[in-house]
C-alpha cells in the first residue's frame, strides 16, 4: 500500500523544548490525541556499501530508506516492510506485509529475519539489486496527535538504537539512548501555508533530522550532525 507526497518537518526537543511545544500543541493547534501511545520498532536495512547513508549525507533529491517496521511488544503482530522515498522535500511510503514472520518474529535471529523479507518481497514482486545488510535496530515510544484539518503531529520518546551486525537476535542488542525528543508534523503539500503559519508561535527551528543517520552515527559508522 503506497501513501501519496507528503511534507515531514520536524523539531529535535530537549526536556525545556518538549515542554514548549506541548504547551504550543495544546493552545496553538486543534490537535486531539488520536491512538493510545505505541512503541515502534524498526530494522533499518541497507547494502554493504550503506548506500542509504551516503545518498542521505550528499543530499540527493530523491533517495529510499529501506526499514521492517513493527508495533508493540508481543510477539505475535504483522510487520510491514516499508519502503521510504524523498523525491527532494516530499516523501512518500509504501508497505508491504511480511506474513511469514507474524508469529514468531521475536523467536528469529536477525538473518532469519532478514531472508524471509526477501521472500516475501518477492512474492509483492518487490527485488532489490543489492543484497540487504541489516544495519540499525531503532525502538521507542510515540504519541500520536492530528488536527481537524488532518495536520498530523506525533511526539517521539525513550528512542533507543542498537547494533544489528553485533548480534544475532533482537533482544541481545545492548542499546544506545538518544537524550532528545522528536516531534514530527505531517502534511499534505496543500497545506504548506497553513502549518508556516501554524508553527510561527512555537519559536522551535525545525531540523533535518533522520533517526537512521542519527543511529548509525552514534554506532561510529557515519559522521552526522
Amino acid at each position: 500500500m503506497s501513501s501519496d507526497y507528503r511534507y515531514e518537518i520536524k523539531f529535535v526537543l530537549d526536556n525545556a523544548r518538549l515542554s514548549d511545544a506541548m504547551q504550543w500543541l495544546y493552545s496553538n493547534t486543534t490537535a486531539n490525541k488520536t491512538y493510545y501511545n505505541r512503541k515502534v520498532n524498526s530494522i533499518y536495512f541497507d547494502d554493504v556499501d550503506f548506500s542509504s547513508v551516503r545518498d542521505n549525507l550528499t543530499g540527493i533529491s530523491q533517495r529510499k530508506k529501506l526499514r521492517l517496521r513493527w508495533y508493540g511488544h508481543q510477539k505475535n503482530c504483522l510487520p510491514f516492510f516499508e519502503v521510504k522515498t524523498k523525491n527532494g522535500r516530499l516523501g512518500c511510503k509504501t508497505s508491504y506485509p511480511i506474513k511469514s514472520i507474524e508469529s514468531n518474529l521475536l523467536e528469529l535471529n536477525i538473518d532469519e529475519i532478514t531472508s524471509k523479507c526477501i521472500k516475501d518481497l518477492a512474492g509483492h514482486n518487490v527485488i532489490f539489486g543489492q543484497h540487504l545488510v541489516p544495519t540499525l535496530q531503532v525502538n521507542y515510544e510515540r504519541e500520536y496527535y492530528e488536527t481537524h484539518d488532518g495536520i498530523r503531529i506525533t511526539i517521539d520518546q525513550d528512542i533507543q538504537f542498537s547494533d544489528t551486525q553485533l548480534h544475532a537476535r533482537l533482544d541481545e542488542n545492548n542499546s544506545f539512548t538518544y537524550p532528545f525528543k522528536v516531534m514530527e508534523i505531517k502534511f499534505e503539500p496543500n497545506m504548506k501555508e497553513v502549518v508556516s503559519k501554524l508553527i510561527k508561535p512555537l519559536h522551535i527551528a525545525p531540523k533535518r533530522h533522520s533517526k537512521y543517520l542519527i543511529g548509525i552515527a552514534i554506532l561510529g559508522y557515519a559522521v552526522y550532525i
